[in-house]
């Protein structure tokens, strides 16, 4: 290579870093970057939300829900993969469970236990309010469904191989060619 064409890389290379808006260090982590979006959640529905994923998988002998920051993958899922319909139910939703701990135990769905979390869970899943119920159990799908597909819940509880069929380094070529 010559120096002009060096140069011209380099020159390109740092002018492509300076105007890429994906390149901004100084973003927040809360900031949406680019294409990606989250749910518009309060404080509080952020925590609401990681006391109902982690009441859906609680922390056992393996890592739960929360611990697995689920409650974070859902909100980046409902946000930039569910139509606007969805996302208004999940709102709702979760506008619902903090009524109704409110309105049962006088505290946030994020300061009860997990009992009166359990039984706020079951209260929605009655038949006779459809708006709860759909948002029960889209809500419990979405938290099983992110669990079962984590790296953690398909390394540790499944026979997941990261390239199937492994790699086998010395093998004998054969003379004559495969014939198909």
């Amino acid at each position: 290579m010559d120096r002009r064409t060096v140069l011209r890389s380099l020159a390109i290379t740092v002018w492509g870093m300076v105007l890429l808006p994906g390149c901004d260090m100084d973003l927040n982590k809360e900031q949406s970057v680019g294409l990606v979006r989250s749910l518009p959640l309060t404080a509080q529905q952020k925590k609401n939300l990681e006391k109902l994923v982690d009441t859906f998988l609680p922390k056992t002998e393996t890592l739960g829900a929360a611990d697995l920051q689920i409650h974070h993958f859902l909100d980046k899922l409902i946000a930039n993969c569910y139509p606007v319909e969805t996302q208004e139910l999940f709102m709702s939703g979760m506008g619902i469970l903090e009524d109704k701990a409110m309105k049962a135990f006088g505290e946030s769905f994020f300061d009860v236990d997990q009992m009166q979390r359990e039984s706020i869970l079951m209260e929605l899943d009655n038949e006779d309010d459809e708006l709860e119920k759909n948002f029960y159990d889209f809500v419990k799908e979405q938290v099983v469904n992110a669990y079962t597909t984590s790296e953690y819940f398909l390394t540790n509880f499944t026979n997941y191989d990261m390239v199937p069929g492994g790699y086998d380094g010395c093998v004998t070529v054969p003379e004559e060619p495969f014939k198909i």
